[in-house]
């Protein structure tokens, strides 16, 4: 995006807002960047999110199960809830009206539609970084994403 500088700030305008300024709980927001990730095999948004993921509350196994694409562990009922609407959504482009029914029963109809918005919004950056050939960190605590 650094070729369209205003198309990039717009982008950064976005970010920040879903960032700082929606109520969905920090550790949903970074589940929804990583599932938006995984779903797109972005090693850059991956790198970006899945340690703040960890620090955020979730649960190694499935931070791991998700960056394998391996069977998801026994977690709490709402971050399963969240977990099968984000990949459901991301795998099929759309949800069972069961699968919604469960996000918004814990999510409500304003969380779910702050989960959908985060990981449409890193799909766009994950779009973008895979265009691209943007180096990864040394320093990183994550291990890669396997693509």
């Amino acid at each position: 995006m650094i070729h369209n500088p205003v198309m990039a700030a717009q982008v950064n305008r976005l970010s920040a807002f879903l960032m700082t300024d929606i109520d969905l709980p920090e550790k949903f927001k970074r589940l929804a960047a990583i599932i938006a990730a995984r779903s797109i095999d972005c090693r850059y948004v991956w790198n970006a999110h899945a340690a703040a993921g960890r620090q955020a509350g979730l649960d190694d196994a499935l931070v791991d199960a998700i960056r394998d694409k391996k069977p998801v562990p026994a977690m709490e009922p709402d971050v399963a809830a969240a977990v099968r609407y984000g990949t459901e959504l991301t795998g099929q482009n759309k949800v069972s009206q069961e699968t919604f029914d469960a996000a918004v029963a814990v999510l409500g109809y304003r969380g779910t539609t702050e989960f959908t918005t985060v990981m449409g919004y890193f799909r766009l950056v994950g779009l973008n970084a895979n265009a691209g050939d943007i180096d990864l960190p040394a320093d990183r605590t994550e291990t890669d994403l396997p693509v």
